[in-house]
């Protein structure tokens, strides 16, 4: 299915310039990524139709999706990175996330946001784009960055994904991790077992979110398959539906 011809996406086939800066390593003589064929069957109403993504991106929103941790869980990814640093975040998200990390990254360091979608990416310029740090390009996750960074940070996105993208999306990211770095996830988590949001989350899972019930019975770091190479540590949250997992990279 081509997205751009159904959704009136389009796909440019170049890099993204933000605050007089080009995407570093974007190649605009190779093809933009292809939209994967799960991302425009399960995932249009979401993140693909310009539409919605300006209703669905505010912060009551966000709030109502997140049952009210959204800032809670944005501070515990902020606690991980520091001032100067060099940050990589494989997929655009919605509410104040970009704003509150470019923040903290500070003008000293770089914040490279990246997704697959041109519509998201024209979103995170639109938030961030006037500040020196920030680098956006369109970009694979599987395949994204340039060179090693201080930390990365997945963020809800690896619930979003099939499972053979799972381990891509991992693998390529821990690659992307300098000895003494971080590679972070915030995602979704099984919730205790007498939960009262655990029916609604599985009913959520069921009906619009496919491929996330399966951080239910595995962990994430088992998604690295070089995974000894890093002390990983983890953190829940709400009764357990949310975690984050943080691996430093041994040295």
């Amino acid at each position: 299915m081509n997205a751009s011809v159904d959704f009136g996406i389009e796909q440019e086939n170049a890099a993204v310039a933000v605050a007089g800066k080009q995407a570093i390593w974007t190649d605009t003589s190779a093809s933009v990524p292809a939209l994967p064929d799960y991302l425009v069957d399960v995932y249009t109403w979401a993140y693909v139709a310009p539409k919605m993504v300006d209703l669905l991106d505010r912060e009551l929103v966000v709030a109502a999706i997140l049952w009210l941790q959204q800032n809670k869980l944005m501070r515990a990814a902020r606690a991980e990175l520091e001032p100067g640093s060099r940050v990589l975040q494989p997929a655009a998200v919605y509410g104040k996330l970009v704003g509150h990390l470019a923040e903290k990254i500070g003008p000293t360091g770089e914040y490279h946001v990246t997704d697959i979608q041109k519509v998201q990416i024209d979103h995170v310029k639109r938030k961030i784009g006037n500040l020196p740090q920030a680098r956006c390009a369109l970009s694979d996750a599987r395949t994204t960055g340039d060179g090693l960074y201080d930390t990365v940070c997945c963020y809800f996105l690896m619930h979003e994904v099939p499972d053979d993208y799972k381990h891509d999306i991992a693998n390529n990211l821990a690659s992307r991790v300098k000895p003494g770095g971080k590679l972070m996830f915030v995602d979704y988590h099984e919730p205790a077992f007498l939960h009262p949001m655990r029916p609604i989350i599985w009913l959520v899972f069921k009906w619009l979110e496919p491929f996330a019930k399966t951080l239910w019975k595995h962990e994430l770091r088992e998604y690295v398959a070089d995974g000894d190479q890093f002390e990983w540590r983890k953190e829940t949250f709400f009764g357990g539906l949310y975690q984050k997992v943080v691996g430093t990279k041994r040295a």
